[in-house]
């Protein structure tokens, strides 16, 4: 019975997963080809959860979670008129970006 049991129940577990993979993924793809100002090249989560983006011009950045991603936003618009990153890092204490226009902020959190 056990063995039925777990056949049953892991494809569900895995379904589960994946589908929170997938509906994290679609919350950030709008916002991301914002930041990029061009089309999202890659897209992928990895095992320590951070977000990586590498847009179709080769500007990339690191997304810790959702919360990180709204405040990009909102330093996008205030640091860099909305034009996107070249680069964006997340550091324990201060997010590192450059602008498009290659001006680049050390901003403490």
């Amino acid at each position: 019975m056990k063995p039925l049991l777990s056949i049953i129940l892991l494809p569900l577990l895995l379904a589960g997963c994946s589908q929170s993979v997938d509906e994290r993924a679609d919350e950030y793809v709008d916002l991301s080809f914002t930041l990029c100002g061009a089309k999202v090249k890659t897209y992928s989560q990895g095992d320590d959860g951070k977000i990586r983006v590498i847009c179709d011009n080769d500007s990339y950045f690191l997304v810790k979670d959702k919360e990180t991603l709204a405040y990009m936003n909102e330093l996008n618009g205030a640091y860099c008129y909305g034009k996107g990153f070249s680069v964006f890092n997340e550091r324990s204490n201060y997010y590192t970006f450059t602008c498009k226009d290659e001006k680049s902020f050390n901003i403490p959190k």
